[in-house]
């Protein structure tokens, strides 16, 4: 009997083994024998939307608790929403992300139970829309825009996936956007769902994939803001001169924000969306151009002093005189410094001029600087922020073209009359051309025994140590010398600027020992005993 019953069951076990066989190849010859379309399958759970969440232990949780913390559980319960659920993977990577960045920063880690109120509502709400919107009402080739429950607008389109070499023959999918209230979609936030048209007595669920962005990516942005970081890893000094191509590093909407991914000029910072090109007309640089009102570029300055300082800005514009070329404001840490600062029109996008202003007062200390664009139709060079006094302050940094007025043997000693770079102070015979990278100009043409003059203020009496910006394509060899005198004494000795590759190779050359400066106002001499460098800045920093 029990042989039997085992050869009974072998053989039962033998023809589902044939039946599963005969389905594979029976489903593998139909699969070729025409196209095969995958229908969506609306799913229905006997009770609410938050009931069916709440149903899914280690799905929904994070979701769940944002939306009891906020007050919306009756929303769920009781209102009439097309619910996008992100899952717990979702809030986990995403809170995991931001405190790496916060920990990096110095920051306190921050979760869910410590977020504010206010921004965790903002947030959980772009996931709640207002209404039944199944998915078969967003397959138009355009899919349709709808509203959060902030009236916030966002956008879905239905479409079918790809499955087994077939195009549209896998499982219909929701492309789910924060379109961020502009038109261009290549800056929407865009995410896939999982699962749609999970139909419950309230509203239809439908599940965002665990890759998805949006929502978060404009939390984070809000509650632990990216800080841009100075393009050559240290502030740029106020009084000097700032290039617009050597905006901060950290990309769209952190460091600028650009209409438009592409940099359009190709130049410089290729991969970054601010349109950057080599300047003509005589120009030795890069200009920002194409721009667009409503773009803006970011700078980490350090400002030396505080008050206020002329700010001229080389720009040009392709409008007559009459028409103007725009205008644009500068900000210091999300605070107007300027108003609208209207920029020439030249007649063409490489004719320059100077756009001169007087700012606001400026805080001294490390700050973010923005410009804004109000009324964009100029291209721009770069900006200088020169002191009111015309006497600079120590510590700080010196651009070397703001040698003293007087004219030859009052602020500088020069061994022709011409300017030889042909740039800036035309009439006087300093030898001044621009820069290629970060904007301004240097002084080049050196030769034994000139020098240039500069009033400085020394704001507290200290030991200092002092810097030369300098190029050269020629080795040493006993020449290339240069020393800093303060009213008449030379106080640093002999410096030497090497080889540095070229004349648009710029290092810094520093006394290796500190000079004591009193508080007050001095006369400093930059003395070249021996020329073939090229001089871009003088930096004085505090010995502490």
């Amino acid at each position: 009997m029990n042989k039997l019953f085992l050869m009974k069951k072998m053989l039962f076990r033998l023809s589902g083994v044939a039946v599963m066989i005969i389905l594979f190849l029976y489903a593998g010859c139909k699969k070729d024998s025409g196209y095969y379309e995958h229908q969506n399958i609306v799913r229905e759970f006997a009770g609410n939307t938050y009931d069916l969440l709440k149903s899914q232990p280690g799905v929904y949780d994070s979701f769940l608790y944002v939306i009891d913390k906020v007050g919306l559980t009756d929303s769920l319960k009781e209102g009439i929403y097309t619910v996008f659920a992100p899952t717990n993977a979702s809030f986990q990577e995403a809170i995991s992300n931001m405190n790496n960045l916060r920990k990096a920063q110095g920051r306190p880690l921050l979760y869910l139970s410590t977020s504010p109120l206010y921004q965790l509502d903002s947030m959980v709400s772009t996931y709640l829309i207002p209404g039944i919107i199944p998915s078969d009402s967003m397959s138009g080739q355009d899919g349709i825009d709808f509203y959060s429950r902030y009236n916030f607008m966002m956008h879905g389109r239905y479409k079918s996936t790809r499955s087994e070499g077939y195009v549209e023959g896998g499982p219909g999918v929701i492309e789910f956007s924060n379109t961020k209230g502009v038109i261009y979609i290549r800056q929407w936030s865009t995410s896939n769902t999982v699962a749609v048209d999970i139909k419950t007595s309230n509203g239809l669920v439908n599940v965002m994939d665990r890759n998805h962005i949006f929502g978060f990516d404009e939390f984070i942005g809000r509650i632990n803001p990216t800080l841009p970081s100075p393009y050559y890893g240290y502030p740029l000094p106020i009084p000097g001169t700032i290039g617009f191509e050597i905006f901060d590093k950290g990309g769209e909407s952190v460091a600028y924000h650009d209409n438009d991914p592409t940099n359009n000029g190709g130049k410089f910072r290729p991969r970054e969306g601010v349109d950057i090109e080599d300047s003509g007309n005589g120009e030795n640089g890069y200009d920002v151009g194409w721009t667009n009102s409503g773009e803006w570029l970011k700078y980490t300055v350090f400002i030396n002093e505080a008050g206020k300082y002329r700010l001229s800005i080389r720009a040009a514009a392709n409008r007559s005189a009459a028409e103007g070329g725009g205008t644009l404001h500068l900000e210091i840490d999300d605070n107007p410094v300027t108003g609208g600062i209207k920029i020439k029109g030249t007649g063409g996008d490489q004719n320059w001029v100077e756009n001169e202003i007087i700012t606001r007062d400026l805080p001294a200390g490390k700050h973010v600087l923005k410009v804004s664009y109000d009324l964009a139709r100029f291209n721009l060079r770069f900006m200088r922020f020169l002191p009111l006094s015309k006497h600079y302050p120590v510590p700080g940094t010196i651009p070397v073209e703001e040698f003293d007025e007087g004219g030859e043997g009052v602020g500088y000693h020069d061994s022709d009359a011409s300017n030889n770079g042909g740039k800036y102070r035309l009439n006087e015979g300093v030898d001044i051309s621009q820069n290629k990278e970060g904007g301004g100009y240097n002084v080049g043409w050196t030769n034994d025994n000139e020098w240039m003059n500069y009033t400085i203020n020394v704001l507290k009496t200290g030991e200092y140590y002092f810097t030369a910006r300098v190029a050269s394509p020629n080795a040493p060899n006993g020449n290339n010398r240069f020393h800093f005198e303060i009213d008449g004494q030379n106080v640093t000795g002999s410096m030497t600027c090497p080889n540095t590759g070229g004349w648009d190779a710029w290092t810094n050359v520093t006394t290796n020992q500190t000079i004591h400066l009193e508080k007050g106002i001095h006369v400093m001499r930059f003395f070249e005993e021996n020329g073939n460098y090229n001089i871009r800045s003088f930096t004085i920093s505090e010995f502490k």
